[in-house]
């Protein structure tokens, strides 16, 4: 059972070869991608069940015992995040991609998209630092492809930018993977929260944690943001709804893993500085959201937000914060990507990015308009949508550690959040109407499915959350407690453990 944990590697890597042999089939393609997307998400979300109830899963490449071989881990955390990616990226698919669908598939499209999933997957499942970063750049790989995809001049600035920001972060990912190889002899996680508390070495550590910090936290855009707005408003609505949901997404992940589990011997030094960082991207964020008319921009300035609100969570370093911004991302996952194909239908329908030039789309598109409502009320975090419990969690949390003043932040910054879209939904849906063409323009029903399948998910989210709450505090509790982790992940070294 323990190798099916590589499923969700596995799947997406394969499927996305084979779709290279039927770029002029389109149909088929479709159908290719979504059936294998739809049981590999069907199997992690049933591996997750049995994991809540059992232990984590691990497989050990050719039997090599770590911390000498490779290394794949299946708990809580990570099948959590690999089933709602799966999940998210196979709407995506179903959503489509409009009247260049076809010349997108020529382009191999679908394949980059999976080849894009496979390493965020293995992103989430790997248990050692150095295949974290050979799964990151198998993703920005794929994102730098489809970054570049449509070849309009405002996309190749955004690459730029984007991929600049990228490769300096990965050489920083690098050195870092090379300063604790060197002082502490080993990569793999357990191993190495086993050698960090036992190497009486703080200074060094905090040094390689704080680099860390900057690595993932460029890569989920915390403060460090300005290749997110231009990027995600260059892109298609597809393209968008895809990085909105993962890209970020990982970071974060990476900053839960390695802060929780190996970097949390001196909080008041590596968290203090989370804390910070989470404050000036929540004001940031919302400055963003409401200094720009054009909704491609507000969007990608809610994602800059979002992390903040979980970062917030993460740097309280106790079991409510950590499960909260669980928890908050795996909500923030489907959330994002239902505003980003909303948003990106806006301007198809109404073919400019910007709220202020056209009005009463409530003539034309109520059932969307409920569909953009319910998205705001669950982004603001209203009870009993999805965005509630986590950001409960996030401020009891963060009220727990005596973080008052980023709580206070991240309640007005929610506020300004649903601000910043109700006023857009006011001025779109009962403004004067501006765009009389918006009747001619047919909204085609896997677009509508597409987004009514993601308020659904929304909605049931909010509704059992409690499952979800309780897998969250496990996958918490399981990093927390190291004693835990590594009788389940590397009992061969458990002498070693403190």
């Amino acid at each position: 059972m323990n190798n099916l944990i590589l499923i969700p590697i596995l799947v997406p890597l394969i499927t996305g070869l084979i779709l290279f042999f039927f770029k002029e089939r389109l149909t088929l393609t479709r159908r290719i991608a979504i059936t294998s997307l739809l049981l590999t998400t069907i199997v992690t979300g049933w591996l997750l069940i049995e994991v809540s109830m059992n232990k984590a899963l691990v497989i050990n490449f050719g039997d090599w015992q770590p911390p000498f071989g490779i290394q794949f881990v299946g708990d809580e955390l990570g099948l959590l995040f690999t089933t709602v990616s799966c999940f998210v990226v196979t709407i995506i698919i179903y959503f489509g991609f409009g009247k260049r669908e076809r010349v997108a598939n020529h382009y191999f499209l679908p394949s980059f998209i999976l080849f894009l999933l496979t390493g965020v997957n293995g992103s989430f499942l790997t248990a050692d630092i150095f295949n974290l970063y050979v799964m990151f750049e198998i993703m920005l790989l794929a994102s730098f492809v489809l970054l570049t995809l449509g070849q309009s001049i405002e996309q190749l600035r955004a690459s730029i930018i984007y991929v600049v920001i990228n490769v300096v972060s990965s050489w920083f990912f690098l050195m870092g993977i090379a300063y604790l190889y060197g002082t502490l002899g080993t990569l793999n996680f357990g191993h190495l929260a086993m050698r960090i508390s036992e190497s009486n070495q703080p200074a060094t550590t905090t040094l390689v944690a704080i680099i860390m910090i900057f690595v993932f936290g460029g890569k989920a855009a915390l403060v460090m943001f300005m290749w997110l707005p231009k990027a995600y408003a260059a892109l298609n609505t597809e393209l968008a709804a895809l990085f909105a949901s993962l890209m970020t997404k990982v970071g974060v992940y990476a900053l839960i893993r390695v802060m929780v589990l190996m970097f949390d011997e001196k909080p008041e030094v590596t968290h203090y500085l989370l804390y910070i960082m989470a404050i000036v991207t929540m004001i940031i964020g919302s400055i963003g959201v409401l200094g720009f008319k054009d909704i491609k921009k507000i969007a990608a300035y809610q994602v800059i937000l979002s992390i903040g609100f979980a970062v917030l969570g993460l740097s309280a370093n106790n079991q409510d914060g950590i499960a909260g911004a669980i928890f908050y991302v795996s909500h923030d996952m489907i959330i994002k990507t239902l505003l980003f194909l909303v948003i990106g239908t806006f301007v198809l329908l109404a073919g400019t990015r910007y709220y202020d030039q056209f009005g009463g789309l409530i003539k034309y598109y109520p059932s969307l308009g409920v569909i953009f409502f319910i998205t705001i009320l669950s982004i603001g975090g209203v009870p009993p949508f999805s965005g509630f419990p986590g950001k409960l969690l996030i401020i009891k949390g963060a009220l727990e550690n005596g973080y008052t003043i980023g709580v206070v932040i991240m309640v007005i910054s929610s506020i300004i959040a649903m601000y910043s879209l109700l006023r857009i939904f006011l001025v779109m849906y009962f403004g004067r109407e501006k765009i009389p063409q918006a009747s001619l323009v047919v909204l085609s029903k896997n677009k509508l499915y597409a987004m009514v399948i993601l308020t659904v998910a929304t909605v049931v989210l909010g509704l059992a959350a409690q499952y979800v709450l309780d897998i969250s505090q496990m996958a918490a509790h399981f990093n927390m407690d190291e004693k835990a982790y590594f009788k389940e992940v590397i009992p061969n070294v458990e002498v070693e453990a403190k």
